[in-house]
């Protein structure tokens, strides 16, 4: 309570201050000895779902001297100054670059190894817009030191932390893209002593630029502006404006193709072989390949042999599957560097599927298989992307072209079924033809057999 009265008291004396001294004044006549500021710190979340992995994105932020609020007594509002030589202020932490010391701007940088926490497991001090079931986070914390930052008098000084808006494939950006950051400065003058000294005793962040109310009847504040229960000039709780720092989302879905046979002529063992290209990606960008459940009901999973023995069969024809060893398929597919684009043959079986997760929205993909002389026919089901399209239309259903279903813009998960038929005619009137003769054959056969034992006999008895 006495810091909460002290803080206040020096508060008003900042506010007070204020009303006399015009915005842009110099502080060189300040009686106060300059005090430094210390360390505090954001944090950053990238959301995703929970089959993606951490792609690898930077994100760029800006700091700035913060607007001027002027005191007012009839508003209940005080002063804000605008924040001293941002260029000064330091950021670090891991993932996070300050290429040039002086310009204001920093770097926080995500990673396909960065770790991730599921959101059953969401920490209780993290702020995360947006998160849902089956879906997963990484988070990055930037420090701001203030220790190069001078302050020469009582007050909150305010900072504007801007993230640039990107057009990375896949990333929606936090609509709310500044965030306000407030340094609380205090007089402590000891009782009695000539020299003015001061503190900076809190840092708080903002999703707004709002005005900050007085504290009851007195001129001041707590410095607790995002604490609970308490309001916005606005009038909105504290819950739709305190801020613990920015979030993005990077959507990705999941590309399934499976595998039927049908026919009476159709070998179930039969191994096809299957080419995924995937277009228009980002380079590094890394995605997982599933052949069976992983048991996490958050997953697509496929249901296929991840390891094919050699020679697996007599109906397989597949050269890569007839060699001297076992082919094993691939359990991750990345797009190299410099490169938007990759392309890999997989092999499917009657009642298998794979899926491949990951790909971002605005992806292209095409799978064609080869049938051999099977009659090839496939259909795109149950997923979202039925459609070929770009961002603004869906377009037209996607349909089997040269042995091939491709879309130029995935826009939801894409589930391919391929479904080939192999039919023999039995030739069933042959049979009976040939069936007839040989009937025939046998009759007269035993017909000659039984005249001759009769005439046999007959001359027997004569004799």
């Amino acid at each position: 309570m006495k810091r909460t009265k002290r803080i206040a008291a020096s508060l008003a004396m900042a506010a007070s201050m204020a009303l006399s001294m015009p915005w842009g004044a110099s502080a060189a006549g300040s009686d106060y000895t300059a005090v430094n500021g210390s360390t505090t710190s954001f944090d950053k979340y990238l959301v995703m779902n929970a089959a993606s992995d951490v792609p690898d994105v930077s994100f760029e932020y800006t700091v700035a001297a913060g607007t001027a609020r002027t005191f007012s007594a009839s508003d209940k509002t005080i002063a804000v100054y605008p924040g001293p030589t941002p260029e000064k202020i330091a950021f670090s932490g891991t993932g996070i670059t300050d290429s040039a010391a002086d310009d204001c701007k920093f770097e926080i940088g995500f990673a396909k190894n960065n770790s991730t926490i599921a959101a059953a497991d969401k920490a209780a001090s993290d702020y995360v817009k947006h998160l849902d079931a089956g879906e997963k986070y990484a988070k990055k914390t930037v420090s701001l030191s203030f220790e190069n930052v001078e302050f020469t008098e009582p007050g909150i000084y305010r900072y504007v932390i801007t993230e640039t808006a990107g057009n990375v494939q896949g990333i929606t950006y936090d609509a709310d893209s500044t965030r306000i950051l407030d340094v609380y400065v205090v007089d402590k003058t000891a009782a009695n002593s000539d020299e003015k000294t001061l503190e900076v005793t809190s840092y708080i962040l903002h999703a707004s630029d709002e005005t900050i109310a007085i504290d009851n009847a007195t001129y001041g504040s707590n410095g607790q502006v995002i604490a609970a229960g308490t309001t916005n000039t606005a009038g909105e709780g504290s819950s739709d404006y305190k801020s613990q720092g920015f979030t993005n989302e990077y959507s990705s879905y999941d590309l399934t193709f499976s595998k039927a046979v049908s026919g009476n002529q159709a070998s179930k063992d039969k191994y096809f072989a299957f080419t995924v290209k995937i277009e228009n990606a980002t380079a590094g960008t890394v995605y997982n390949v599933s052949y069976a459940d992983d048991g996490d009901p958050d997953t697509t999973d496929g249901d296929a042999d991840a390891t094919i023995e050699s020679k697996p069969n007599k109906a397989t024809t597949i050269a890569a599957l007839n060699g001297s060893e076992d082919v094993t398929q691939p359990a991750t597919l990345t797009v190299a560097a410099g490169q938007t684009q990759l392309e890999q043959v997989f092999y499917l079986q009657h009642g298998q599927k794979i899926v491949i997760r990951g790909l971002t929205e605005g992806t292209e993909y095409t799978v064609s298989e080869d049938p051999e002389d099977y009659k090839p026919s496939a259909v795109a089901t149950a997923g979202d992307d039925k459609n070929t399209g770009d961002e603004s239309a869906a377009g037209s259903a996607i349909t089997l072209s040269n042995n091939a279903m491709s879309d130029d813009y995935i826009q939801g998960n894409a589930v391919i079924d391929f479904t080939n038929t192999r039919k023999g005619l039995i030739p069933t009137g042959v049979i009976l033809s040939i069936a007839a003769p040989a009937g025939i054959g046998v009759a007269v056969i035993g017909g000659i057999a039984y005249l001759l034992i009769r005439n046999k006999r007959r001359k027997a008895e004569k004799e």
